[in-house]
């Protein structure tokens, strides 16, 4: 595992080796087991503890955008998501490590710090126009779509703020003193973000760190592998 720190003060955090949360995205290829348990086996042999961030049922939104009708997409979100938990308990159960967990957003919906950064990244998306317009062009890469109506966009809307807390201020949710949130590359927001180019800025004990896997560690045949 390659693992690229967004900044300097990303590459501190990264060498604290104290917390990580792993995304793992649910409907996307590259997140196959093979990928899943050299992240996870990279994740826990690093950082003291791990927390395994899957998709909540804001995913749904996401499908309609695509062009899902409600009714279906409701269905397919939640195998979908349930599919990439199963994946990421499996590498677990292989892995025995000492303090990881896996969870997906809407298990922490009564949070009062998670609770607290999402309205407050929702109250920002509804008052502040230059911030609206950046989520806006967020969403079109969670999606898939180079353009979006505003129905479409609506939808996935809640997707991107779902997720974004934990990319700002993992450590008071989660209850450690520092954390790198870990991704194969930069999510819809994150340069901005960490630029100070947002009027929201990620805690100063949050980093953010792409991971990819080397070439040792490919799989020498890839085979499709469906969610």
């Amino acid at each position: 595992m390659q693992p690229v720190p967004l900044t300097p003060r990303c590459a501190q955090l990264l060498d604290r080796r104290e917390h990580a949360v792993i995304g793992v995205s649910a409907l996307n290829g590259y997140f196959t087991p093979h990928t899943i348990r050299h992240l996870l086996g990279w994740a826990t042999r690093t950082f003291a503890r791990v927390h395994v961030l899957v998709p909540g049922v804001e995913l749904a939104g996401t499908l309609v955008a695509r062009g899902f009708p409600a009714a279906r997409a409701g269905a397919k979100a939640r195998a979908a998501a349930n599919n990439t938990r199963n994946r990421v308990i499996r590498a677990l159960d292989a892995l025995d490590p000492p303090d990881a967990t896996v969870f997906d957003w809407n298990e922490l919906a009564a949070d009062p710090a998670y609770e607290g950064a999402r309205t407050g990244l929702e109250r920002l998306f509804a008052t502040d126009p230059v911030f609206r317009q950046h989520c806006m062009d967020a969403i079109r890469p969670i999606v898939g779509a180079p353009e979006l109506s505003r129905e479409q966009a609506e939808s996935a809307l809640p997707f991107l703020l779902a997720e974004l807390p934990f990319v700002i201020d993992s450590p008071s949710i989660l209850g450690t003193g520092s954390s790198v949130f870990c991704y194969p590359r930069p999510m819809p927001m994150v340069d901005l973000l960490y630029a100070g180019l947002l009027p929201v800025r990620p805690a100063p004990a949050q980093g953010f760190v792409s991971t990819t896997l080397t070439e040792a560690a490919r799989p020498t045949h890839h085979l499709s592998d469906s969610t």
